[in-house]
């Protein structure tokens, strides 16, 4: 499973059955296996649950994409795709270097402009005998999901929390986190997405600990532990901040995967004693992702800036704009919530966009702020009279449980054609394309079905057309700025 990639190095999760010896094989587009270069030896222990993250590191070209093959103990892998899909045939395997998005060797062009796809889903439940709900309906259905995102040939693929289920064997101890991981990587629905796919991951509940649980988990070192075990992130939290919070860039996307889980109180008053609101991100997080934000946004003030881009997707497990009342929404962490967003309007955040998953249905929120011109003050941020509208994508389940979601939501935009339709109320995933010239990108966004089918298609549009309510255009998500005599 390949995970974080750089113009240089790209890291590949593997997991062997039992201690093994991996290395991997890997040869550009353009050549065959003869050319391969080889990476280093890797040793998997039971006691890391046979895991191996192997680097690749030499020779890469940025933006090439490559082949690859796994050998373990010195015999050449050749995982098949599902009988009941592909029968006899071999899963590719492929992985790709971070293209370069500026500095390209032309005097004339300053940006190497290109398109990519971001798949994105949340809530993946796998069954398993003798761990399940007895005397119930199996609560996972519908693999071929993965399946159907991998026929949408993602570039990344971003797994927005509860991406396993833990069950009461499991969460009690490492071991049993292990065997919940291992058990659901193994579905063979899965092979192609986690071959051929680069996987970016955070946390909700589900794979953290207990059902809703947050910073009082006792096993929140040990399950931190695990889920960077299974994960190939680019980092994870901060050596004074620990957690499972991460940043990358890919594009004129930068992403933002945080943590909602190490720092949660789950309390339901507000404040809590000692004179603090009660928090989900926690101060240190909160002021990293803003310090970061506005680094991001110095250096985006002009195309000639070192990193320009055009999107801020932030990805938590709980939704943040949501305003049906969902007990286990943002908002109800009022005085955090409403810090973060004062903070993005007056700091003039371009392209703000939370994506998030959790609630099992999927739709699209949107917050509309207007600027008070009072720094500093609750509610009464950025530029006086301006409006700043910042967006939430939602995306839940994969193949958990599914439901029609609330009917009463006043933050809700309805991006469907039809009338009678402005959510999904169906296990889904979602794809997002980083699309046109410099000076005129957008986002296109798809909800897909488990079969693959479009959601949201444009009526009397093409079969892969969505609706006009579904694009996102870059210069449409700029923060309003102060205007000049």
């Amino acid at each position: 499973m390949p995970g974080t990639s750089t113009m240089e190095s790209v890291v590949i999760w593997t997991q062997t059955s039992e201690p093994a010896s991996v290395q991997i094989a890997y040869w550009p587009f353009d050549t065959d296996e003869s050319d391969a270069l080889w990476s280093s030896t890797y040793q998997t222990e039971a006691s890391s649950a046979h895991v191996a993250k192997v680097l690749i590191n030499e020779k890469l070209a940025p933006g090439q994409r490559y082949h690859y093959a796994v050998y373990v103990d010195g015999q050449k892998q050749s995982p098949s795709f599902r009988n009941d899909y592909k029968a006899n045939t071999s899963v590719p395997m492929r992985f790709q270097a971070k293209p370069r998005w500026r500095f390209v060797p032309s005097e004339d062009q300053r940006h190497s402009v290109f398109d990519f796809r971001i798949a994105v889903g949340s809530c993946s439940y796998i069954n398993e005998d003798g761990y399940d709900r007895e005397g119930q309906d199996p609560y996972g259905a519908k693999y071929h999901i993965f399946e159907s995102i991998y026929e949408k040939k993602p570039d990344l693929m971003l797994w927005l929390g509860d991406n396993v289920y833990y069950r009461e064997n499991d969460f009690e101890s490492r071991s049993g986190m292990q065997h919940r991981w291992t058990h659901d990587r193994a579905i063979p629905e899965l092979r192609p997405l986690l071959a051929n796919t680069h996987h970016f991951a955070i946390w909700d509940d589900h794979d953290y600990g207990p059902n809703d649980i947050g910073r009082s988990y006792p096993l929140k070192g040990i399950a931190k532990e695990t889920f960077d075990l299974f994960w190939a992130n680019p980092s994870s939290g901060l050596p004074e901040t620990p957690g499972i919070f991460t940043f990358f860039n890919w594009g004129d996307a930068n992403v933002y995967m945080l943590d909602n889980r190490s720092y949660l109180a789950t309390a339901t008053s507000n404040p809590e004693a000692f004179g603090k609101s009660k928090p989900m991100l926690g101060e240190e997080q909160v002021q990293w992702l803003i310090d970061h934000l506005v680094w991001a946004q110095s250096q985006m003030k002009s195309d000639s800036s070192s990193y320009p881009a055009r999107f801020n997707l932030i990805c938590l497990g709980n939704q943040a704009l949501n305003a049906s009342g969902n007990p286990h929404g943002y908002r109800n962490f009022k005085d955090e919530w409403q810090y973060l967003i004062d903070r993005i309007v007056e700091e003039g955040i371009d392209g703000v966009i939370f994506l998030s998953g959790d609630v099992h249905f999927g739709e699209v929120n949107q917050f509309k702020y207007t600027g008070g011109g009072q720094a500093g003050v609750p509610g009464k941020a950025g530029i006086l009279g301006e409006v700043y509208t910042l967006h939430e994508l939602t995306t839940s389940s994969l193949t958990a449980g599914s439901w029609a979601g609330h009917a009463n939501n006043p933050a809700r935009l309805d991006i469907f054609d039809e009338e009678d339709i402005d959510r999904v109320g169906q296990r889904n995933f979602m794809t997002l394309d980083f699309k046109g010239p410099l000076e005129n990108r957008r986002m296109e966004l798809r909800y897909f079905d488990s079969d693959g089918k479009l959601l949201n298609r444009k009526m009397n549009g093409g079969e892969n057309e969505p609706t006009d309510a579904s694009l996102f255009f870059a210069n449409a998500l700029r923060a309003p700025r102060e205007k000049q005599d």
